[in-house]
């Protein structure tokens, strides 16, 4: 499992706007940036869309204004043309939706968590990691009924 103080791994992975899917490096993109990673179990998924994202997408200018944070990024193990849509139907233009669909990122951070009582299979944990210039400074990792990951809670935090 990923820990404070790790570099977070340099992979490939495809991020997903209302206009295009590109190639997406990790490193690249995060050398030199404060960032707020949204880990979470899948797009479209009730608590996902409907209260994790939201406020997340609402107050991210003020997060970045605010809080010291460059960029804010929303991952899952869903395909990138999944994460598409689903960053055009939350209007989220001012988050960048990434892909893990082969859930290389979950692996090599050990944040997958099997989810089959939901019939969703192996998923990302719900979570947030605040990487500093490829260093993870913080992690929160919510456990089943918890919700620590919420944007009030992790305004708390950053």
């Amino acid at each position: 499992m990923i820990k404070t103080g790790d570099t977070i791994p340099n992979l490939a992975l495809k991020s997903a706007s209302k206009d295009f899917i590109s190639d997406f490096d990790l490193h690249k993109n995060f050398k030199n940036k404060r960032i707020l990673l949204v880990c979470v179990p899948g797009a479209y998924t009730s608590t996902c869309h409907n209260k994790h994202m939201p406020p997340f997408i609402d107050n991210a200018n003020l997060i970045k204004k605010t809080k010291r944070i460059d960029e804010i990024f929303c991952i899952s193990v869903n395909d990138p043309y999944v994460m598409q849509q689903w960053n055009i139907s939350l209007k989220a233009d001012n988050i960048i939706f990434l892909s893990d669909g082969n859930s290389d990122f979950g692996i090599k951070t050990g944040l997958l968590k099997p989810f089959n009582h939901n019939l969703m299979g192996i998923r990302l944990s719900r979570s947030i990691l605040i990487i500093d210039n490829l260093i993870l400074e913080n992690i929160i990792i919510d456990k089943t009924g918890m919700f620590k990951t919420s944007y009030d809670e992790i305004l708390k935090i950053i």
